[in-house]
């Protein structure tokens, strides 16, 4: 290791969070906030994020509250039957694991 480093000559691979962790303008998919919750519920969602498999609690959080905003944003006329069919279409996991059950069959 040398005693001193010329920073000019140092060549920067990237800056920034990689880019699957930014959306399609470039900004940060992810911000950093603090949320107050109950404790009860806290400790429901540190509980099953301790489950085999599970994702992490801050994930399952998301997932909940972007589920509720889908809810609102289509209204009361949409049945949550539809909102589901609408997620399991757009999920690329989902619609693999359909089709590789078509073709066993």
């Amino acid at each position: 290791m040398r005693e001193e480093y010329e920073l000019g000559t140092l060549k920067v691979k990237r800056r920034g969070p990689l880019p699957a962790f930014r959306d399609t303008t470039g900004l940060p998919m992810k911000v950093h906030i603090t949320v107050s919750l109950d404790q009860d519920l806290a400790e429901h969602f540190q509980a099953e994020a301790e489950k085999p498999g599970a994702l992490p609690y801050q994930a399952q959080i998301n997932q909940l509250l972007r589920s509720a905003v889908a809810r609102e944003e289509l209204g009361p006329e949409q049945s949550r039957t539809e909102v589901l069919k609408a997620a399991l279409l757009d999920d690329p996991d989902f619609l693999r694991a359909v089709a590789r059950r078509i073709e066993s069959l």
